[in-house]
């Protein structure tokens, strides 16, 4: 970002709107990864598929022959469990990304400050809530607006704590987590193991679009914030 120190109180706050440009060079590959992962799911379904009716074709009459099923078990039951393998590990990879984003975020508001505080010196229990009370309780920004949009990353976050830490079983069962899993596209909870499984792309362009809904709100609300208190 070059040496901010130089520059004038309000355009410090300016350069902030780079950092809005950056996030579709962060995510978009990440898009694009998603969707060609999808196509080629696709593409080794249908191979296997074909080679399935084929076998059934020339086989399938001859009761000495093995049943298709028997043939192609292992691979059906592997490449089942594809989608969600590849979703859940792009799922961490998307939170990840978000998380590096926002530290990013707060470092260099730190910098403009020029504090010795930074966001990892901020108690809370998890770091994007560290971050997150550094942009307002040390940055001072009222970050409210967002409220509604942070209640809802904070429920991707046990999502995402379950895939890292427990396979995939929900660790945290509470009625609100479960109602967001019903309303949401592309993800599903087994009701008697308390498994996630993301079952589509979907979810996962949804979950890019509001981590960067709320990284870019939060520097609109920076940017209006100490825009007005220094004219």
């Amino acid at each position: 970002m070059g040496r901010i120190e130089n520059l004038g109180p309000k355009r410090k706050y300016l350069i902030l709107e780079n950092f809005i440009v950056g996030y579709d060079f962060r995510f978009d590959p990440i898009k694009a990864y998603l969707e060609k992962t999808q196509e080629m799911i696709h593409s080794l379904e249908k191979d296997l598929k074909n080679r399935y009716d084929q076998w059934n074709k020339e086989h399938g009459a001859n009761p000495e022959m093995p049943d298709a099923f028997d043939i192609y078990e292992i691979e059906i039951l592997n490449s089942s469990e594809f989608p969600n393998i590849l979703n859940q590990s792009i799922y961490l990879t998307i939170y990840s990304t978000f998380e590096n984003e926002f530290l990013k975020l707060c470092e260099w508001c730190q910098k403009v400050e020029g504090m010795s505080l930074g966001p990892k010196d901020i108690k809370d229990h998890n770091f994007i809530g560290q971050c997150r009370k550094f942009i307002s309780k040390a940055i001072g920004i009222d970050l409210d607006s967002l409220n509604e949009l942070w209640s809802e990353i904070r429920k991707y976050q046990a999502l995402r704590n379950s895939i890292a830490h427990n396979n995939g079983v929900l660790l945290n069962s509470n009625a609100d987590i479960i109602s967001f899993i019903e309303n949401q596209e592309g993800i599903s909870l087994d009701q008697v193991t308390s498994k996630i499984e993301i079952t589509s792309i979907g979810f996962l362009q949804t979950l890019i679009n509001k981590l960067v809904s709320f990284l870019t709100g939060t520097i609109e609300q920076i940017i209006e914030q100490k825009q007005g208190a220094i004219t």
